[in-house]
């Protein structure tokens, strides 16, 4: 196990379990079977760079500064405490992390030669910060670090930093990192005081976005959208050329590569979007999108090489079939999933997405009318085929994966004798109730979607009619309570139900 290579979002956790299992830990020395995986991994950097990430947010300070020495080679990591220390985006808190580590491992640290550089949040911004918009442009990353340094603050003092930017700055360089504030945080202060700074912004970026917003924005910021629209009208932005603005930025690369899983049981898919400029640099983006509340995670880099794209997907993929799809349908699945996110998509999404500018969006109901042409009812063999079908391996439910679930289970341990196919049929509508039935059978259109685009015509138009019939979707829904109940035994190391299951169902 401990040679698994992890993908950044599966370090994210690593770090995150360590953190809660070595909290109120001194001696960290002592604890080295936790850092086994993290040790393992071949590529240190994803994980020095995850670690940095959480210098703003860290609850338990001293064990990421014992994991920023053990996985950055202390020449970088110097270079890297200076780099964030000089930096004017960087948080006061931030700051005496930095200082205090570099206290403990660069022998030529004095107080005298790093204390001009601790100031208060709301000074931060002055004549550097000017670069830092200009390059945020073409730049997602460059955007995500001042919105990690913005969420490092306070409430109040997010406040002042965005009034203070404002107050000093207008157009399409203000705009780029404010849109991604107000759409990811649009009902909390911060998000409220973005909005109003884009009305006043004079920029096409501010149009584009609040007038994009008006499709999915709580019901309560309507008007207050509608009124800084009118104000930027009233400034002369009339038309919408945000696309023309971000085709220019992205005029020198080209879509690499676009891929995407099957959804799971609980309807995740892990999503690669990339481009590669004339240089041969890849600009990378995971995504985990699933069918409840659509844009779950998003991480990218701005620049790797094609055999680190490569690795990455490889890790990410892990035991997974990934398919490559066109840059144009893998744009329209992530826009469905951006209208299930409403207004609560991560800024990290909003920021990368940019990258898809310049792609069309596929038809997605042009598709489905394709699939459903002369697509016959359902049989028992094809029917029979789905349930074998390599998409539906991972096809059942947690033992946590549902209140309703819970009470199904702890129902099943307290029958006996067990009549499993009584008890399934008498609680599959509790289980699946009308709006996880829903969700169930958009699934299916989804994976139908992605089969025929795959050139498996014949699966995708099995799984359309079997997403016309009512009776083999019930039918489906039993059977993925049977692959839960014996993955819930097997779990539990229960070998006599576990056999007791295999006479029965696995064939």
């Amino acid at each position: 196990m401990n040679n698994i290579e992890l993908n950044p979002f599966e370090i994210k956790a690593e770090i995150a379990k360590l953190m809660t299992n070595l909290d109120g830990v001194k001696d960290f020395e002592s604890y080295e079977v936790h850092y086994r995986m993290l040790d393992a991994q071949t590529d240190k950097n994803v994980i020095v760079k995850l670690l940095f990430k959480e210098i703003n947010n860290s609850a338990n300070p001293n064990l990421l500064k014992f994991l920023l020495v053990r996985y950055c080679p202390v020449k970088e990591l110097v270079e890297k405490l200076w780099t964030l220390i000089k930096s004017n985006m960087t948080s006061n808190q931030a700051k005496i992390f930095a200082l205090d580590l570099l206290r403990d491992i660069d022998t030529d640290w004095n107080y005298e030669s790093c204390s001009e550089y601790l100031d208060n949040p709301d000074e931060l911004v002055n004549a550097d910060t000017k670069k830092i918009l200009d390059t945020a442009i073409a730049n997602p990353e460059v955007q995500i670090d001042f919105l990690d340094f913005l969420n490092s603050l306070p409430d109040n003092d997010k406040v002042i930093l965005l009034q203070s930017l404002g107050d000093d700055y207008s157009k399409d360089e203000l705009a780029n990192m404010l849109v991604p504030v107000f759409l990811s945080q649009s009902n909390t202060e911060a998000g409220k005081t973005a909005l109003e700074i884009l009305g006043n912004s004079k920029s096409q970026l501010a149009y584009h976005a609040l007038n994009s917003a008006l499709d999915f924005v709580d019901e309560t910021l309507i008007s207050a959208v509608k009124k800084n629209l009118s104000i930027l009208k009233l400034s002369g932005i009339r038309e919408d050329n945000s696309i023309a603005f971000y085709k220019e930025i992205l005029k020198d690369s080209k879509p690499y590569k676009f891929c995407i899983t099957y959804p799971d049981g609980h309807g995740n898919q892990a999503v690669i979007v990339s481009r590669i400029n004339k240089q041969g640099k890849v600009q990378f983006v995971a995504i985990v999108i699933d069918d409840y509340k659509g844009i779950r995670d998003c991480f990218g880099f701005n620049e790797i090489s094609k055999f680190e794209c490569n690795t990455i997907i490889e890790r990410f993929y892990r035991g997974q079939r990934a398919l490559d799809l066109s840059p144009e349908l893998l744009k329209a699945l992530l826009v469905k999933a951006e209208k299930l996110s409403k207004h609560q998509m991560p800024y990290e999404y909003v920021c990368w997405k940019n990258l898809l500018v310049d792609i069309e969006t596929e038809n997605l109901d042009k598709i489905i009318d394709l699939i459903s042409l002369n697509a016959d009812k359902l049989n028992e063999q094809e029917f029979e085929n789905i349930l074998q079908a390599d998409f539906t391996d991972y096809w059942f439910l947690n033992s946590d994966y549902s209140d309703e679930f819970e009470d199904f289970i702890k129902l099943l341990n307290e029958t006996e004798p067990k009549d499993y196919e009584k008890i399934i049929e008498d609680n599959i509508d509790n289980i699946f109730y009308p709006e996880e039935k829903h969700v169930w059978y958009e699934r299916i259109l989804n994976v139908a979607i992605i089969k025929y685009l795959a050139g498996s015509e014949k699966t995708a138009k099995a799984l359309y009619s079997l997403y016309k019939d009512e009776n083999y979707k019930r039918e489906l829904l039993k059977n993925i309570v049977r692959k839960s109940i014996y993955e819930y035994y097997t779990a539990q190391k229960d070998t006599e139900k576990v056999y007791e299951i295999e006479k029965m169902w696995v064939k």
